[in-house]
C-alpha cells in the first residue's frame, strides 16, 4: 500500500521499492522492455494497481502498475500515463490488470500544468483544434518524470511549446499525428 497521493510520487516510492524493469503493453500483451522479453500472463501478480483521475468526471486519468514477473523474479512497473490501455479493448492482459485498481484522486488535478507541462483541455482543443498535433517520437522532448522518455507528446503550434494533451483529445479524430521520421503513428482508438 502506498501513501503517495500522485503518479509522480507513486512511482519514485516503487523505484525505491525495487521494482526496475520496465514493462510496456505491447498489442494486449506485457513485454519486459529492460530485457527485451514477453511476460506469459499466468506469471504475472499485481502488486498494486492505481487510476490516479485528474478530473472530477474521470475523463483524464493515468493507471499505474506494479508488477512481478514470477517466473524471472524481476518486479517492474507498467505506466499508463495516457490513460489507453483500455483503448486497447478487452484483452486478457487489461482484464488482469483492471481487477485489482484502486481508484485515487491526483493531488496535483487542479493544476493547469501536468508533469511540469501546460495541460490542455479538451475544451480549450476544440476551440482550435488545428492549434494542437501529436508529436511521436520526437528526440527533443522534455525529461519525462519517471526517469523514462516520453513515446509521444501534444505540441502548440502557435505557442513552439510541448504540452501535455487532456485523454479525451487523444481519441478526437482531429487531432494530426506526426511521426518523426519513421516512427509509427498509434491509432486512435
Amino acid at each position: 500500500m502506498t501513501t503517495a497521493t500522485n503518479i509522480i510520487d507513486t512511482t519514485k516510492e516503487f523505484l525505491d521499492r525495487g521494482y526496475s524493469h520496465d514493462f510496456r503493453n505491447d498489442g494486449g500483451t506485457l513485454h519486459d522492455v529492460t530485457v527485451d522479453r514477453q511476460i506469459d500472463l499466468q506469471d504475472i501478480h499485481v502488486d498494486a494497481a492505481y487510476r490516479f483521475e485528474l478530473s472530477p468526471d474521470s475523463t483524464d486519468a493515468s493507471n499505474f502498475y506494479a508488477i512481478t514477473d514470477r517466473k524471472h523474479g524481476t518486479k517492474g512497473l507498467l505506466i499508463d500515463a495516457f490513460d489507453l490501455l483500455e483503448a486497447t479493448g478487452e484483452t486478457p492482459l487489461s482484464s488482469l490488470l483492471s481487477k485489482t485498481q484502486e481508484q485515487r484522486r491526483d493531488d496535483d488535478a487542479e493544476a493547469p500544468t501536468r508533469f511540469g507541462l501546460r495541460k490542455v483541455a479538451k475544451a480549450e482543443f476544440g476551440a482550435d483544434p488545428d492549434r494542437y498535433v501529436l508529436r511521436i517520437g520526437f528526440p527533443d522532448f522534455p525529461a519525462c518524470p519517471f526517469g523514462e522518455s516520453y513515446s509521444m507528446l501534444g505540441f502548440d503550434t502557435a505557442e513552439q511549446t510541448y504540452v501535455w494533451l487532456a485523454t479525451k483529445i487523444l481519441r478526437d479524430d482531429r487531432l494530426v499525428r506526426v511521426p518523426f521520421q519513421c516512427a509509427e503513428i498509434p491509432d486512435n482508438d
